[in-house]
């Protein structure tokens, strides 16, 4: 009876253990750093930036690379730096060439998950737009847009201090004032 007994105590424990054992797919991607992070902080992680103007510079990395543990296919994550100060970061998903992972849907449920509603539509494949977020001073965008006959579709998140700064300085409008 006893043997019976630790049979069923193993197997529950077991079973509650898989059970609230957190899976991974979609989960919310901790990029490692916070916006506002020193530059040298990614760099040690990920090697130089390429400089894009002379306050604006980025380091793009597979998204595997960040978040070993998300399935988001064909993707990359984009640190964007103002003034050596992380500023934002993408994950913009690759739809340059066509991949069994598109009819996925792997950043749209990715971002569905972690952020919340993008739309009612029945049809979520054929959503095109925006989407913005503001939670706890982060600013989250989600985009989803066709550009000359290519998938644009990128989640971007920054926070306040940072989102208005850095989209001045991402449109080049600073550029063209300082000349």
């Amino acid at each position: 009876m006893k043997k019976i007994f630790d049979l069923i105590n193993f197997t529950l424990i077991a079973f509650l253990i898989a059970f609230f054992m957190p899976t991974n797919a979609f989960a919310k991607c901790n990029v490692g750093f916070n916006i506002g992070e020193n530059v040298k902080q990614v760099e040690k992680k990920f090697g130089l930036p390429i400089p894009l103007s002379q306050s604006l510079s980025m380091i793009e990395v597979s998204t595997e690379e960040v978040c070993p543990r998300e399935k988001l296919g064909y993707s990359v994550v984009e640190f964007y730096f103002l003034n050596d100060e992380l500023a934002a970061y993408k994950i913009v998903f690759d739809h340059y060439d066509d991949t069994p992972e598109d009819e996925k849907l792997l950043l749209f449920e990715y971002v569905k998950k972690n952020y919340g509603t993008i739309t009612d539509n029945k049809r979520p494949k054929y959503w095109r737009g925006f989407k913005s977020w503001d939670k706890k001073n982060e600013i989250i965008v989600y985009k989803k847009m066709d550009f000359d006959g290519i998938l644009d579709e990128v989640l971007y998140v920054s926070n306040k201090k940072y989102h208005e700064l850095f989209t001045v300085y991402e449109s080049g409008e600073t550029e063209n004032k300082n000349e």
